[in-house]
C-alpha cells in the first residue's frame, strides 16, 4: 500500500470518528451498519479478490455466529463477552468444517458448493424451531451500549479486523495466496501446498464474516432466517465487485455505498431496486475494477487524465445520492405517521393493499385529523426484519414521526417490538398476526388491530365439528409460524370437541408445486384444510381440482386460502371451499358496502382483507387522535388513547381491544360463490365477538406452549 492510499485511508477514518458527534442517531446507525457489512465484505475479499475463489454463502457463516450470539445471550443468559468468544468459536469451527468441503474446488464449482452450504445453513435456521426459533427468529438480543458508543466500539471493531487483514494479506502467507489466484500449477511446482492455504484462507474469512456477525447481533437486536440466505450472500458478493476485489479497502467502500443507497433511495421512491440496479451496471461498465480504483494514485499509465476525471466523477456521483438527501426541507408540524410495508419482492401486492386502505381513508378525511395535517411517511421493508428495523429507526431518528403503523410478516413484528419499546413510540400493527406478540411476549407499546393467526381457526375448529359435522381432517399449511399458528388453533377446538386431525403436511413457502404434498392426502378424510396465500393459494386452488380432490374431499381452510388478493385470480375452482376470518368483501352491512364501492372506485379492484386492515388501523389512528385533541407529542396518552379508543362504523363490524391489545371482533365463515359473474366469500356463518383466548380464561391459555409445528 503506497503513501497516497494511506493518507486517504487515515482521512476516512478521520472523519468517521469526527462525524459521530455531528450526525443525527439514524446516519449514526447507518454508518454502524456500513462498517459491520464493510467487515463482511473484506473478509469475503480475502476469498474472492486474493484467493481468487468466489463464494455463494458467506452468509451463512455471518448468521452462524449471529444467531451464537441470540442464543447464548437469550436462552443461556451469557455474558456479552462470553456470547461474543462462544459465537466466534462456533463461527470458526463450522467455517473449518466447511472448508474440508470446499478447498479442493475451484471456479464455478467451488461457487456452487458453498451455494449449498450456506442454503443448508439458512435451511437448519429456518427449521431448527426450538433453537432458532424459525421463521420467527430471535428478538431480544441486548444492547450493550446506545447508539453513539456502539458506533463508536463497531469503529474499533471495523479498524482491528481491517488492520489485522491488511497484515494477513501483505505478509508471505498474503503473496502466496496471490500466487495461487493467479496460476495455481505454477505455485504446486514450486512446492506450496496449496489445498491448505486455500483452507487457511477460508477459515480466516469465516472467522472475521463471524466477527461480523456478532456486531450485527448486539447492534440489531434480532436474528432472523433471512441473514443467512442466498440474497444475503449475494449482497456482500457485489459488495466486493462494486468496491474492487483484491483491495480490502475497495469492499469496504462498496459495503458502505450499497448500505447508504439501499436505505436513502428506498426512502423517495419504490423503485430503488432500478436506481440500484443502474449503479451496478454504470460502475461496471465504467469502472471494471471497482470503486476503489477509480481514485488509485498512481493509475496505470493508459489512463488519460479526462478519463481519470470521468471516473473520479462517477464515484462522487455514486457516494453524494445519499448525501444529497440531507439537504431535504423540513414541512411544520403535521401529525407524522410512518408507515412500514413490503412494497418490493415476494409479498409486494400484500403491502400495497395494506398502503392502498391507509390512503384510501386518509383521502376520505383530507388528510386531516383533530384540526392537524397528516403527513405519511412511507418506507419498503422488503419483507426483510433487518431491513424493517433499519426503516423503523430511520422514521423514529430521522423523520421524527409521531407513531408507526404497518408491517406484513409475524418475524418483522417480533423484530420491531424490542426496539418499539425501548424508544418508547406507539405502533399499531393492522395485519401481523404472530399469536405471541399480543400474549407471551406483548409490547407495552404495541397495539394490533388485525387479529391474531389462532384466533378465527379457534372458531372455525368448532364450527367444522358442530355445523360442518366434519369427524376426520387432514391439514395442508405452509411451514412457517403463520401456518402452525393457524393449524394450531383449529386443531385445538376441532379435536376438543371430537374430531381427529388425521395428517398433518406442512409444505416449503417457497412451494411452486403441491403435487408430491397432495399426493399424500389420505383418501379417509370428511375434508382437507389448507392454508395458503398469494401465488401458492392460485397453484394449490388449481392443482386441488386438478388431482380431483375437489370431487371427493370437502376444502376448508383459514381466510387467506381464498381472500380476496387471490380470489379474483381464481377460477371456478374455488367455488364451494369453506374458509374463517374477520372480514369478507362480501359482507352486506352498510358501512362495509361504503368502503367496498370506495376501494373499488379508486383501486379498481375488491378489498382484500389486507386492505380493510389497514383502513381500520387507519381509522383507529384517527380516533385516537382525537381523542388527545391532537397532541400525539404526548407518547404516552396516544398509547392510552390507542389502547381505549372505541371506533364506530367499521367495514368489518365491531371490534375493541382487550387488555393485552388485541382485537375482540366477529369472525366470519364464507363460502366461496359465484355472484353476477365474480367469485366472493359469501357469509354463511358469523361468530360474534371472538377473542384471541377463544372461551379460555387467559391465565389457563398463556400457561399453554404456544402453538408450533
Amino acid at each position: 500500500m503506497g503513501a497516497g492510499e494511506r493518507i486517504r485511508i487515515l482521512f476516512v477514518a478521520a472523519l468517521l470518528v469526527a462525524a459521530g458527534p455531528l450526525l443525527g442517531t439514524y446516519w449514526v446507525g447507518l454508518l454502524t451498519q456500513a462498517m459491520i457489512f464493510a467487515i463482511l465484505a473484506m473478509s469475503l475479499d480475502l476469498l474472492i479478490g486474493y484467493t481468487g475463489l468466489p463464494s455463494l454463502g458467506h452468509a451463512g457463516l455471518f448468521g452462524v455466529a449471529a444467531y451464537a450470539v441470540a442464543v447464548l445471550t437469550t436462552a443461556h443468559h451469557a455474558s456479552w463477552w462470553m456470547a461474543a468468544a462462544g459465537a466466534l468459536i462456533v463461527g470458526t469451527l463450522v467455517s473449518a468444517a466447511f472448508g474440508l468441503l470446499v478447498s479442493h474446488v475451484r471456479d464455478v464449482y467451488f461457487l456452487m458448493i458453498t451455494l449449498a452450504l450456506g442454503m443448508v445453513l439458512w435451511g437448519l435456521s429456518y427449521r431448527w424451531i426450538p433453537v432458532t426459533g424459525g421463521d420467527n427468529g430471535i428478538s431480544g438480543v441486548p444492547r450493550l451500549v446506545g447508539p453513539l458508543r456502539a458506533y463508536y466500539a463497531t469503529f474499533a471493531v471495523f479498524v482491528a479486523c481491517g488492520a489485522a487483514m491488511a497484515r494477513l494479506v501483505a505478509s508471505p502467507f498474503g503473496f502466496t495466496l496471490r500466487g495461487i489466484r493467479e496460476n495455481e500449477a505454477r505455485m504446486k511446482s514450486l512446492g506450496f501446498n496449496t489445498w491448505l492455504h486455500c483452507y487457511v484462507s477460508y477459515v480466516i474469512s469465516g472467522a472475521f464474516a463471524s466477527v461480523a456477525g456478532i456486531a450485527w447481533a448486539y447492534y440489531n437486536g434480532f436474528v432472523g432466517p433471512t441473514y443467512l440466505d442466498l440474497t444475503s450472500s449475494s449482497e456482500a458478493f457485489l459488495m466486493v465487485t462494486l468496491g474492487g476485489p483484491g483491495t480490502l479497502v475497495g469492499p469496504a467502500l462498496g459495503a458502505g455505498a450499497i448500505v447508504l443507497l439501499k436505505n436513502v433511495m428506498s426512502a423517495y421512491t419504490q423503485r430503488w431496486l432500478l436506481i440500484l440496479g443502474l449503479v451496478y451496471v454504470v460502475t461496471i461498465v465504467g469502472a471494471p475494477q471497482g470503486l476503489w480504483n477509480l481514485v488509485a494514485v498512481n493509475p496505470p499509465r493508459r489512463d488519460s487524465p479526462p478519463r481519470r476525471a470521468r471516473r473520479t466523477l462517477l464515484v462522487l456521483f455514486i457516494l453524494l445520492i445519499p448525501v444529497a438527501t440531507l439537504v431535504r426541507g423540513q414541512t411544520p408540524a403535521p401529525i407524522k405517521i410512518g408507515f412500514i410495508a413490503p412494497l418490493s419482492g415476494a409479498y409486494a401486492q400484500n403491502g400495497r393493499d395494506i398502503m392502498n386502505g391507509l390512503l384510501l381513508y386518509l383521502a376520505e378525511v383530507g388528510y386531516k385529523t383533530a384540526g392537524r395535517r397528516i403527513e405519511v411517511v412511507v418506507e419498503d421493508d422488503e419483507a426483510i426484519p433487518a431491513v424493517g428495523l433499519t426503516k423503523a429507526r430511520k422514521l423514529i431518528e430521522r423523520d421524527q414521526v409521531h407513531l408507526l403503523a404497518g408491517a406484513l410478516l409475524s418475524s418483522t413484528g417480533y423484530a420491531l417490538a424490542p426496539y418499539i419499546d425501548s424508544v418508547g413510540i406507539p405502533m399499531l400493527y393492522p395485519v401481523v398476526s404472530a399469536d405471541d406478540l399480543t400474549q407471551r411476549r406483548r409490547s407495552q407499546w404495541i397495539v394490533r388491530t388485525g387479529y391474531s393467526g389462532s384466533q378465527p381457526n379457534h372458531a372455525f375448529g368448532d364450527y367444522a365439528y358442530r355445523e360442518l359435522k366434519l369427524r376426520k381432517v387432514a391439514t395442508i399449511a405452509l411451514d412457517y409460524a403463520f401456518g402452525w399458528e393457524s393449524v394450531g388453533g383449529f386443531a385445538r377446538t376441532f379435536e376438543e370437541n371430537g374430531g381427529t386431525i388425521v395428517q398433518k403436511i406442512w409444505c416449503p413457502v417457497s412451494v411452486h408445486d403441491f403435487a408430491p404434498y397432495l399426493a399424500q392426502v389420505s383418501s379417509n378424510v370428511d375434508a382437507v384444510y389448507a392454508l395458503v396465500l398469494g401465488r401458492a393459494a392460485l397453484q394449490f386452488m388449481r392443482q386441488y381440482s386438478e388431482f380431483g380432490l375437489k370431487k371427493r374431499i370437502l376444502l376448508i381452510g383459514a381466510g387467506t386460502t381464498t381472500d380476496e388478493h387471490v380470489l379474483p385470480s381464481m377460477g371456478d375452482e374455488a367455488i364451494g371451499a369453506i374458509t374463517a376470518l374477520h372480514y369478507s368483501a362480501a359482507l352486506g352491512t352498510p358501512a362495509n358496502e361504503r368502503f367496498v364501492a370506495a376501494y373499488r372506485a379508486r383501486y379498481n379492484k375488491v378489498p382484500s382483507y389486507y386492505a380493510e386492515s389497514m383502513y381500520t388501523g387507519a381509522k383507529w389512528i384517527a380516533a385516537a387522535a382525537e381523542r388527545v385533541h391532537g397532541r400525539v407529542e404526548d407518547r404516552s396518552a396516544l398509547m392510552t388513547a390507542l389502547r381505549e379508543v372505541k371506533v364506530a362504523d367499521l367495514p368489518r363490524g365491531p371490534v375493541e381491544l382487550d387488555e393485552y391489545g388485541n382485537p375482540i371482533e366477529n369472525v366470519y365463515v364464507r363460502r366461496v360463490e359465484r355472484v353476477n359473474g365474480e367469485l366472493q366469500n359469501t357469509v354463511i356463518a358469523t361468530f360474534p365477538r371472538v377473542s384471541q383466548f377463544w372461551k379460555y380464561k387467559p391465565a389457563d391459555y398463556l400457561k399453554q406452549p404456544l402453538y408450533a409445528r
